[in-house]
This record gives structure tokens, sequence and C-alpha cells, in this order.
């Protein structure tokens, strides 16, 4: 019986064997063909060849990696291979020139074609398109203005039949621009300090509990019975001013040559937080332009936030206690907003209460040098990682072009199935605003939505058997277009 079974076993084991192998090739000619459907019928890959998209998308390009604060950023090559002046975008180090540079290619996108067929372009959402002056060429851009809309930019906004339009927290999210990272610490840190430390108001004297620790910000409890707000504030450093300043539109993939010259009001941070369970509110200070907003977060008791404008109580809609602390994990991730007359707060991802909207901004000028702080009264906090952002700032003019825009000196009506394109890196983008013949893109010439850049121009050394180092597409940079 022994004997039989073995004799059965070895050929069943055989047609087993047999029929992995034929499921596994059937597998494979099936994948392989339902890859070669998607590209042909579904999606189609495109190379992004200019930086009018940085730092969303991302040209061909060089990569420089600073030698103060160790940060990585991309610095546009133009069609001759020529590249401007490096200038750190984190710590503001210029003297880059000798630095060690890896070429890169512009980034590979995947395109959802057809997608239009089905749905018009939204508001925000990046977009690929037949170019209406040469409708052999691809562009991408960003949609801003729909059918039927009047479109205008004034102060860098995008303006709606007369009304600033504004972006909700994901789309604040896809837009923004990066000034400011705090994992990256430069070696002058201490020379020129990014955070002032205070307790109370400016110049009281009073001890703070604050410390800089490597990349993070500490607080100690050095007062238990003082419940005096303690501020950690931030100053901005301008990269291409070289000292204390608003925040300005510099974006280093340009280039030092091409300096950043309108202040941008609209800031966001994000800060990934330890709360002690001693500390029972952390308080955020968001200025933009003259306004300043005071926002009080209870993470000892569940509660909802608290809202001060101006020093005047906001009423909040929808207000919610924050969410309670995740098991995987002792940090909170807080975002805090203000772009577009619209401030939003979040935690973990949750919104707090729903944005407030104002279409009163205040007059004039405030201390935009300190556009936040974080503040706490007593207890243990810590500041893990800090991230400070702004909006996309629209520009009248193209490079230095003496060029009349669309939609700049006056609002700009769109007719039937017409759509108002920008680039977000407004300066070098050549979109809506600065086509001679007209500055809109029907409908019918719209290929697709790009969703996901599949092969990054962004790279990270491979080191062989010790010796030889390759640079490879770094696969971090993979990334869905929002």
């Amino acid at each position: 019986m022994s004997q039989l079974t073995v004799d059965q076993a070895e050929p069943r084991t055989a047609i087993l064997h047999s029929g992995f192998v034929r499921q596994t090739v059937e597998f494979l000619i099936a994948l392989s063909l339902g890859i070669l459907v998607i590209r042909t019928f579904t999606a189609e890959a495109y190379i992004v060849p200019t930086g009018s998209m940085a730092p969303t998308l991302l040209g061909n390009h060089e990569e420089v990696t600073c030698p103060n604060c160790g940060i990585r950023f991309a610095l546009g090559v133009d069609e001759d291979g020529r590249s401007g002046h490096p200038v750190c975008p984190n710590c503001g180090k210029d003297d880059l020139d000798g630095v060690p540079i890896v070429p890169c290619n512009g980034d590979r996108l995947l395109v959802q074609k057809g997608l239009y067929d089905f749905r018009r372009p939204r508001r925000w959402e990046v977009a690929v398109f037949h170019f209406p002056g040469d409708p052999t060429q691809a562009y991408v851009k960003r949609v801003v203005g729909l059918p039927g809309e009047s479109v205008q930019i004034v102060g860098g906004d995008v303006f709606i039949n007369g009304r600033i339009a504004r972006k909700s927290l994901p789309e604040q999210r896809a837009i923004r621009i990066l000034v400011y990272d705090s994992h990256y610490v430069p070696r002058d840190a201490n020379r020129l300090p990014r955070f002032i430390f205070r307790r109370g108001r400016p110049r009281s004297g009073l001890t703070s509990g604050w410390r800089a620790e490597g990349a993070r910000l500490v607080h100690d409890d050095v007062d238990p019975g003082d419940e005096t707000i303690d501020w950690v504030d931030y100053r901005h450093r301008d990269p291409d001013r070289a000292q204390y300043t608003p925040i300005y539109d510099f974006n280093p993939y340009n280039g030092g040559e091409l300096r950043g010259e309108n202040r941008v009001p609209d800031v966001m941070i994000e800060a990934r937080l330890v709360v002690g369970s001693d500390v029972p509110t952390v308080d955020v200070r968001l200025n933009s332009g003259a306004d300043r907003f005071l926002i009080s977060l209870p993470f000892g008791a569940a509660k909802p936030p608290q809202v001060r404008r101006n020093n005047q109580t906001v009423a909040l809609t929808n207000a919610i206690p924050i969410p309670a602390e995740p098991a995987t994990t002792k940090s909170r991730l807080l975002e805090a907003s203000i772009m577009d007359h619209r401030l939003s707060v979040a935690v973990d991802g949750v919104p707090l209460f729903d944005p407030i909207d104002y279409d009163d901004p205040a007059v004039g000028y405030g201390s935009e040098i300190s556009p936040f702080g974080l503040g706490v009264g007593r207890g243990l906090l810590t500041i893990e990682r800090l991230k400070v952002f702004r909006d996309v700032f629209y520009t009248s003019a193209l490079a230095n072009t003496p060029r009349r825009p669309f939609g700049v000196d006056e609002p700009y009506k769109l007719g039937r199935d017409a759509f108002f394109v920008l680039g977000d890196n407004s300066s070098v983008s050549n979109d809506s605003r600065f086509w001679s013949r007209s500055p809109v893109v029907p409908g019918e010439l719209f290929l697709g939505k790009p969703f996901l850049v599949h092969l990054p121009g962004q790279v990270v050394p491979l080191e062989v058997f010790g010796r030889s180092v390759y640079w490879v597409p770094d696969p971090r940079e993979i990334r869905y277009i929002r």
C-alpha cells in the first residue's frame, strides 16, 4: 500500500507543478495584455521637459544637495543645458556653484485618457491638453477658470466672478510650496536662529521653557504654577535676500537670478507634536497680512477649539474636540493654514471645524517676519518636525518679459466650454495669461488627467559592491498627482 501511494503521488506532483506553471504563464500573459490595453485605451505616458509646474512636476533639472543643511532641491535646466545660480531654499546658502550636482530628466507621468469624455475638468485640477497655438504640442497646467466664468488674478490670488476662489485643505496640500523644513538643521543654525523663545509678551523677562535639541524643539515645565503662554516664534529667512523678511514667492527651481518679488501672505504649517498628558492646550498664532489669528487647541480636555481673529472671538461651525490619540503613535500631526482668506485647522487629518472664510482682510502689513508661533502654558511638549509652506502667487509678468497678460488688468470672460489654465511656477510659466491669440483652452483639446509620477526625475545614489555608484530614480518620489 505504501509503494502504491508513492507511485501515485509522483505523477500527481508533476501534474500540480505543470498546472502551476501554466497558471503563472497565463497570468503573466494576461497582465501584459492588460498593461497594453491600459496604455492604449486608458493611460498614456508623458515626459515633463520644462519647469512651468515646478515643484509639483519637475522638468529637466540638476539635483543639488546643500552642504550646509543637507536638503536636496531641484535646479531647472533650459533647452541648451544651462541652469541658474543655485540657492538653498531651506537655509539660504548661495555659494553653491562648486557643489557636485546630479543631472536628472523630467518627471514621467501616467495620464488618464478619456476621463474628460465623461466629465469636464475641475478647478485646481492638473490637466494635459493640446496647446491651442500648436496642437502638435502637449502642455500640462492647472485648471483655474471654468466655462462661463469671469477670471481675474488679483494680488496673486484667483478671483472668479469677482470673488476669491478658495481651496479645500486637500487642494492646499496639493498646491503648497515648501519654504522651510526643521528636519534639515543648518550648520550655522546658532548664528542665524529661526526660532525665538519667549514666555509672555516680548521683553517680559520671564524664563522660557523652550530649547532646541537638534532638529526638535522641546518644552520643559520650568514653572508648573505659571500658565503664561510660552511661545516659540518662527522667523522667516528669505533665501535670495539673506536676511529675515516676510515670505516671498522665490522658487529655487529657477535659480537665484530670478528673485521672488512678491510678498506671499498665504501660509501653512505642518507640525508633528508629542503632547504630554499635563498639557492643557496648545496655542497657534497665524499671521496673514495685517490679520492675526489665535487658535487654542485643548489637547487635555474633550472640548472644541477656540479661535480669535484680531482679538475678536470667531464663532465656529461643526467644531469637534481633538480626536483621541492614535494607538500606533504618540505624535500628532497638526495642520494650520491661512490661504485665500480662509483659515483651516486639522489634527491627524481631521478638520476641527468648518473653514473660516472672510472677505474683509485687514489693511496693511502685520508681523510677517514671524508669520506664526506655537505656544503652551505648561507641561511637556515636543515639536519633532516643523514644515512651513506658502501658496502659489500668480504673477502678472513672465520672467520680466513686458507682455500684457490676460485676466490681470481686467477680468476675462470665458465662453462656452472654455477653460483658463495656469502653471504653479508662475513667474516662468507660459500659460493662459500670456498666449497671444487667446487665453482659453477649448474643452475638445484636453487629453486627460495625470494621476501618477511613475518614474521621478529626482534620483538617489545606489552603491554596488561598495565601489561603483549609480544614480537611479528615487522611489520615494513616486507619487499621485492631486
